[in-house]
């Protein structure tokens, strides 16, 4: 049996983004953790917008840096992410016309790949993609809010990619808590990304530990 070690990503999607020094001083509070995701959102792919390629540049942290993309045409930015120190590109697969060509481009920079689905979109979207890439996230909110509660459902996928695929980095993104992380965990989840629950908890390395050891 495969036993995977639990990691953690905080995610900055609600935080006061005006203002980096907040944003680096809440990452030391929570600087157990395993990387930091920023959420980029640009008012297409999903309604709300966010930060940029130079603010993301600007945070000091020693967490790695992961981007999620949550952005139409992302093979149009990355490069820019990439300069601005980016670990990882996560992008969504149903963003681009050509995700194939985007991990071939992104295989090139060197960086770590995950690919995104959200809740309602079936895995087959991405079953030939799956062993080309580092990582799979799957979105347990719809994107583009913070603070939504957990959805179940798309914990099947997980499942199932874990199935086919027991050494690849599972990802899920939305509404991790204390109380449900056993779930994403026990059905094959290895990274837990959490923004709300870590930082507007009065302990945050506490938070992350009680994700780990869920």
């Amino acid at each position: 049996m495969v036993i995977l070690i639990i990691q953690v990503g905080v995610s900055i999607l609600s935080l006061d983004y005006e203002d980096v020094s907040v944003i680096d001083q809440a990452l030391m509070r929570a600087s157990t953790a395993n990387s930091v995701h920023f959420d980029v959102m640009d008012g297409k792919f999903v309604k709300e917008k966010s930060f940029d390629h130079e603010f993301v540049a600007k945070v000091q942290s020693n967490l790695k840096k992961v981007v999620h993309l949550m952005v139409k045409q992302p093979e149009k930015v990355v490069d820019k992410y990439i300069k601005a120190g980016a670990d990882t590109i996560i992008f969504h697969v149903e963003a681009t016309r050509s995700p194939k060509k985007l991990i071939e481009h992104l295989k090139k920079k060197e960086v770590r790949i995950g690919i995104a689905l959200n809740p309602d979109t079936p895995v087959n979207k991405i079953e030939k993609l799956i062993p080309e890439v580092d990582m799979v996230l799957v979105m347990t909110v719809k994107p583009g809010k913070g603070a939504q509660k957990m959805i179940k459902a798309p914990l099947k996928k997980v499942k199932s990619i874990r199935k086919k695929y027991p050494m690849k980095d599972i990802a899920v993104d939305g509404g991790i808590n204390a109380e449900n992380a056993h779930e994403a965990i026990e059905a094959g989840a290895n990274i837990l990304v959490s923004g709300s629950y870590v930082f507007g908890s009065d302990d945050p390395k506490l938070a992350i530990d009680l994700l780990r050891n869920a």
